[in-house]
């Protein structure tokens, strides 16, 4: 079957704001990825343990799972993003680098918290980014896997306007191959919903709990098939970044 190029519609945030502080290259850059590397198991592991109930996922993901509001001084907007690496006195939280605005400020609301960024870091070619808040001692998602080739049931965070945002579950027969995004190469196509502030949403796999990838994205005017970065995929630019 020829595959069909398709141009893949991407939403981000937009809001409105304050400037905020910004990582500088050379000393920090090598610090971020190194860190973010580290933080990203080489691969899958064999499960040990049982398999969390659909009730613990959803416990687990209402801890890691994160709403970033971004403020512009004439526009605001959401996306969403995971706690992907702790330490004692600041964080990183994964979403999608197509959130970023120039002189935005960023806040991070994890439970009832709500914290500014102080910093961040983007891989532009990949849609990654990572925003740094100045807290530590977090729970974390990084435990990932391969996108299954069988069907698979994932749970998600969707953002829909007028509905706010929910964990869904969701059943994927598939991956579809012959879909490509022009301006989102690195992406493949899940048939999910993804609205605009939905973008940065972590993918997990119901059967085990591990992250197969990020939503960046939908197919132009099909909301109904999402663009996703693969776990995969982030990871190997994370590495390649860091040699």
């Amino acid at each position: 079957m020829r595959r069909l190029l398709c141009q893949g519609k991407v939403y981000g945030g937009c809001t409105a704001g304050h400037s905020i502080d910004v990582l500088r290259a050379g000393r920090w850059a090598t610090v971020v990825v190194v860190a973010l590397v580290l933080a990203w198991p080489v691969g899958a592991a064999p499960q040990t343990q049982a398999a969390p109930s659909v009730e613990q996922l959803r416990q687990f993901l209402g801890s890691v799972i994160v709403r970033i509001d971004i403020d512009l001084p004439e526009r605001r907007g959401v996306c969403t993003g995971w706690i992907g690496w702790t330490e004692s006195s600041r964080s990183a939280i994964y979403t999608a680098a197509h959130c970023y605005q120039p002189d935005a400020k960023y806040l991070v609301t994890i439970g009832s918290e709500s914290i500014v960024s102080n910093g961040f870091t983007k891989w532009d070619s990949l849609d990654l980014m990572a925003l740094w808040i100045p807290k530590g001692h977090l729970p974390v998602l990084r435990a990932w896997k391969h996108l299954p080739v069988a069907p698979f049931r994932a749970m998600y965070m969707l953002t829909e306007r007028g509905n706010g945002s929910r964990l869904v579950e969701v059943d994927i027969p598939r991956v579809y191959s012959e879909i490509r995004f022009e301006n989102r190469p690195g992406a493949v196509a899940l048939p999910l919903y993804s609205f605009p502030g939905t973008s940065g949403s972590p993918i997990i796999d119901l059967a085990d709990g591990l992250l197969l990838g990020m939503v960046v994205g939908y197919l132009d005017e099909r909301p109904d098939i999402a663009a996703v970065v693969p776990a995969q995929t982030i990871y190997d630019a994370l590495v390649s970044a860091a040699r």
